[in-house]
């Protein structure tokens, strides 16, 4: 199913990879560059072209407040084919810039010629999108859902497992979610929604060791899914979780 930004999690993971080998450090600097810049959510698309950010920080910032520029910045310097060898399912992985690009209200011929295309032509089709500007945040606010076979895509049992790799980050408890902390010995969290797309992902370790996963996605390419509805649901079982280990 399409989850949104809890892609962010193989991003996280490629990342850690790369430094476990040594090949990269959490306190490397990077220079934030126009054409990794993209839509909110976050807040680093409004920082001046050059500023220099630490892995650590874009990272964190990632997973925290699903900063998209943070997220593009990492999936360009890591590289997309890391990524795919760890979710081979998403080929092309997609920045969220070219999500945002082919999803605009401009580019419908673009978005039709991706989503009919094989691999290749799909790859193609991101090529042309470097020359494309980013479409105006106000085209992606209160509108029905678009094209959600255009999205990253995994199943529950693939994001616990991504889920495994990274929860023992400092920076994966910065943002609990729904859970309450104070419940759990450690909770690590990432969500992702788009009109018609809601995941909440959290991983959660009890005071006696135990170790949970709890996902839920919900898909509607109808119409935008009722998140108060889903968040209601997906707190109460977390809720259960907590008064029955």
């Amino acid at each position: 199913m399409a989850v949104g930004s809890a892609f962010k999690l193989a991003v996280l993971k490629a990342l850690k990879l790369e430094i476990a080998s040594g090949k990269r450090s959490w306190k490397d600097v990077v220079e934030l560059r126009s054409q990794n810049k993209s839509l909110p959510s976050g807040i680093l698309q409004t920082w001046a072209d050059g500023s220099y950010l630490t892995l650590q920080t874009l990272a964190a910032l990632m997973i925290s407040i699903s900063d998209n520029t943070a997220t593009d910045t990492l999936i360009n310097l890591v590289g997309k084919q890391k990524i795919e060898s760890i979710s081979p399912r998403n080929r092309p992985f997609l920045t969220t810039r070219e999500l945002f690009v082919l999803k605009g209200k401009e580019n419908r011929d673009l978005l039709k010629r991706y989503q009919t295309g094989n691999e290749t032509q799909r790859r193609a089709t991101l090529k042309e999108l470097t020359k494309k500007p980013l479409p105006n945040v106000s085209d992606f606010e209160g509108v029905n859902p678009v094209a959600l076979d255009v999205e990253w895509f995994f199943t529950a049992s693939e994001l616990c497992g991504l889920m495994e790799e990274v929860a023992d980050l400092p920076l994966m408890s910065i943002n609990p979610g729904v859970a309450n902390s104070q419940d759990w010995q450690k909770v690590a969290f990432k969500g992702g929604s788009e009109p018609g797309v809601l995941n909440m992902t959290t991983w959660l370790q009890a005071k006696n060791g135990k170790n949970y996963c709890v996902v839920a996605t919900w898909n509607n390419s109808n119409a935008p899914v009722e998140q108060s509805k889903f968040i209601g649901l997906y707190t109460g079982i977390i809720a259960q979780l907590a008064r029955s280990k």
